[in-house]
């Protein structure tokens, strides 16, 4: 375990960190990265007589050297910028596939998180999509409004270009320079870095973009921040510290996935890094903490924007149904939130809703099917889960089983994931 969990743990808890993701935590869903979106351009430009260049990109690739390797490109054939950015753009959108099982990736996790602001140097829009953010993403260098707002409610900034407009694309030496001499976009970066803490996730820190932004802008970075690494070695350790100012937070991959290293670090974040191994696979070196759950207080939110609220709107069901529906809907979410941050392992999580989505899916055939009364259906469905048979999850929660309004929610908390076809009725959205 880091020695300076810890103190990331305590940032965390006083809203100092803000996450700023690379392209490793979008790898589970088949984005390419830098190396292979390049290398797909020279395929496509480096032809007949200078077909010599691929040779010369692919050695500047191997030293992680992304600008000569594109002014290479840009020298000897044909591609221009413009042509440069379309082929990212196109290439990033044909290849992302979808992820089923969200243990295999991290964005969910982050989810999960209370972050505000996130920051990313990927194209596209992945973190916002599972962030379900109700702020569109945004460039860092289009801010129009007062940056002490930007902390303010959840967002993500996109550093360099996105997808849906590819000229915004910035990959080559000279798209950086004109980023980054841009003294606005200078001083909102400065804004970030001098009143928050900086969690790198997702870079291996041979990246070009990176290593130069935290180089030539070091006045930008004079407090601590920090990035997660996977079994970095002790002199990349000291290299991270000495010349970036990076305190690297490690993880093993000897016998876990990257997903699962980097899960257990948010984990220890969310609840408390003297209460979890996060080496520990085994759930017995978990020492339990009391989950609260939701107060009057939390009540008082706003569900009328929410997945599972519409869905309920739809089928015309009585307004004191949907209001009940709303309150079990915020005491199940806080109560999730809660065992992630008390470090539940999450495939004990995912059985709790397995359970609770099959007890749904009963209802519907002898139920609805039967009778096609939306409101009946709802009301049978709530109770079915009151009464839910906890089985070996009253054992594996220990003293952290739901209330009955926390696991009357959890149907409701299925019904936000659009994957999932939990609806009350024939009608849909």
């Amino acid at each position: 375990m880091s020695v300076h969990l810890d103190d990331l743990c305590k940032d965390y808890n006083e809203e100092k960190v803000v996450p700023f993701i690379g392209a490793g935590l979008s790898i589970p869903f088949n984005v390419p990265d830098w190396g292979s979106l390049i290398r797909g351009i020279a395929e496509k430009y480096a032809v007949g007589d200078t077909s010599f260049v691929k040779l010369a990109v692919e050695q500047d690739l191997q030293r992680y050297d992304y600008w000569q390797a594109i002014d290479a490109l840009k020298k000897y054939t044909t591609v221009q910028e413009e042509d440069i950015q379309e082929h990212i753009a196109v290439t990033v959108q044909r290849k992302i596939n979808k992820v089923e099982n969200d243990l295999l990736h991290n964005y969910m996790d982050l989810k999960q998180m209370d972050f505000k602001l996130f920051l990313t140097t990927n194209y596209e829009n992945i973190l916002h999509n599972y962030l379900q953010c109700e702020l569109t993403p945004i460039l860092l260098k289009e801010i129009q409004f007062n940056t002490q707002n930007l902390f303010d409610q959840k967002r993500v900034c996109q550093l360099h270009g996105t997808t849906s407009n590819y000229g915004t694309i910035v990959i080559s030496k000279e798209s950086y320079r004109n980023l980054y001499d841009d003294k606005k976009y200078e001083n909102i970066l400065k804004l970030v870095t001098g009143t928050k803490k900086l969690l790198f996730m997702g870079f291996s820190f041979d990246d070009q973009f990176i290593r130069t932004l935290i180089k030539e802008h070091k006045e930008f970075f004079m407090t601590k921040h920090y990035i997660i690494l996977s079994d970095p070695t002790p002199e990349k350790v000291r290299e991270l510290r000495e010349e970036f100012g990076l305190i690297a937070i490690p993880y093993s991959t000897k016998e876990s996935s990257h997903a699962d290293g980097i899960r257990a670090i948010l984990q220890a974040m969310s609840g408390s890094s003297s209460m979890v191994n996060i080496q520990a696979k085994d759930t017995s070196t978990l020492i339990p903490t009391i989950v609260v759950g939701a107060g009057i207080d939390d009540l008082q939110k706003d569900m009328a924007n929410n997945l599972f609220y519409k869905k309920l709107k739809i089928e015309q069901i009585d307004q004191s149904l949907i209001e009940l529906s709303s309150a079990f809907y915020v005491a199940s979410e806080e109560y999730i939130r809660e065992l992630k941050r008390a470090a539940i392992p999450l495939n004990i999580i995912d059985m709790m809703l397995r359970k609770v989505f099959t007890k749904y899916k009963e209802r519907y055939a002898d139920t609805y099917k039967r009778y096609g009364n939306s409101e009946e259906f709802l009301s049978i469905v709530h109770s079915s889960l009151k009464n839910l048979d906890d089985g070996r999850l009253k054992q594996l929660l220990k003293d952290n089983s739901a209330d009955e309004d926390e696991i009357r929610g959890l149907i409701h908390l299925l019904a936000e994931d659009e994957q999932l076809e939990v609806w009350w009725g024939d009608n849909r959205c």
